[in-house]
């Protein structure tokens, strides 16, 4: 993946990258990874850093939280999201909300 989005069959594939127990929770820019980098106040245990990265990335790009899918990196600070949607417009869309 050369960024952070690409086209799925049913939505778009994110790649991100979770700072847990950050300061400045919030959406950062695009890493030399090609993960879009994501930090949040919550601690990563029992699956709360990626909670609250999900509604982080479903404010920021105004989508439901339920259209984000964690397929990889549970326990893991890189992870892949599938967020569900028509996959043209919705990877048109999110690509315009990047940092």
């Amino acid at each position: 993946m050369a960024g952070p989005l690409a086209a799925a069959p049913d939505g778009v594939w994110l790649a991100v990258r979770v700072t847990p127990r950050s300061r400045r929770p919030g959406i950062g820019g695009v890493g030399s990874d090609g993960a879009l980098a994501v930090a949040v106040s919550a601690a990563p245990e029992d699956g709360k850093a990626t909670q609250a990265a999900v509604e982080l990335l479903a404010a920021h790009f105004g989508l439901p939280r339920r259209a984000f899918t964690l397929t990889q990196g549970a326990a893991a600070r890189r992870k892949r999201f599938r967020v569900e949607g028509p996959p043209a417009s919705l990877l048109a869309a999110m690509r315009a909300k990047l940092p």
